[in-house]
């Protein structure tokens, strides 16, 4: 069962996947490479916050208390290093995907192994003393920060996800979650996430099991 708590300041696209096949190649990483060399072309020379969908992704962050400035969405990250012309970490094809996307519509996009976590799903308010390591390895402190938790404890965020449920090539099942404010609009995200879970799909295979926009007061 998925859940977002009430007072939640963003709404969640959730995709979820099953038989999919994960690997190293690099088919995925190229059209994330295609992607960055488009927006630098067509940016080049002008300032991050002219570059369409920038604003939604810091909407979200202002929304869920973060400074945009100084915890940028991951996203506008992937932008940066596009308009600068620096390389991507090539991780592996879901995670490329997820990337693509992300750079793509300019929203935080993330993936996890599904197998790798327990019970019901909830998006709501980080407790006192709650973090995890992220795929930095470094800790993460999630009091007072919102982010998508298990029964075993919080395993992503708008910011950073966890290590505990990275997505690898042993990954079969994944869950995948377009983060946006609650203002954003519903047939755009809709729109968005039929796009990731459709190159997923036609790329590497598997099944669309659920698919839905998870906003404040929704159970599924």
């Amino acid at each position: 069962m998925w859940e977002i708590e009430a007072n939640t300041p963003m709404k969640l696209a959730v995709i979820e996947m099953k038989n999919i096949s994960v690997t190293t190649e690099k088919t995925v990483y190229q059209k994330l490479l295609d992607c960055a060399v488009e927006y630098k072309t067509k940016y080049q020379g002008k300032n991050i916050s002219e570059v369409d969908g920038v604003l939604s992704s810091r909407q979200l962050f202002r929304a869920i208390g973060m400074d945009p400035t100084k915890h940028r969405p991951a996203s506008e990250a992937l932008l940066r290093r596009a308009l600068k012309g620096l390389d991507y970490y090539n991780i592996n094809t879901l995670v490329d995907i997820g990337n693509w996307c992300s750079l793509d519509f300019l929203l935080p996009s993330c993936v996890y192994d599904s197998s790798k976590t327990e019970g019901d799903i909830i998006a709501r308010l980080g407790r006192e003393g709650e973090c995890y390591f992220g795929h930095n390895k470094r800790k993460v402190n999630l009091q007072n920060r919102y982010l998508i938790a298990d029964d075993k404890g919080p395993f992503g965020s708008p910011i950073t996800d966890s290590a505990r449920t990275t997505v690898d090539v042993n990954t079969k099942d994944a869950i995948i979650i377009i983060f946006a404010a609650q203002d954003f609009k519903e047939a755009r995200l809709k729109k968005n996430t039929g796009i990731l879970a459709e190159r997923v799909k036609d790329i590497y295979g598997g099944e669309i099991k659920n698919f839905f926009i998870l906003k404040p007061h929704s159970q599924l």
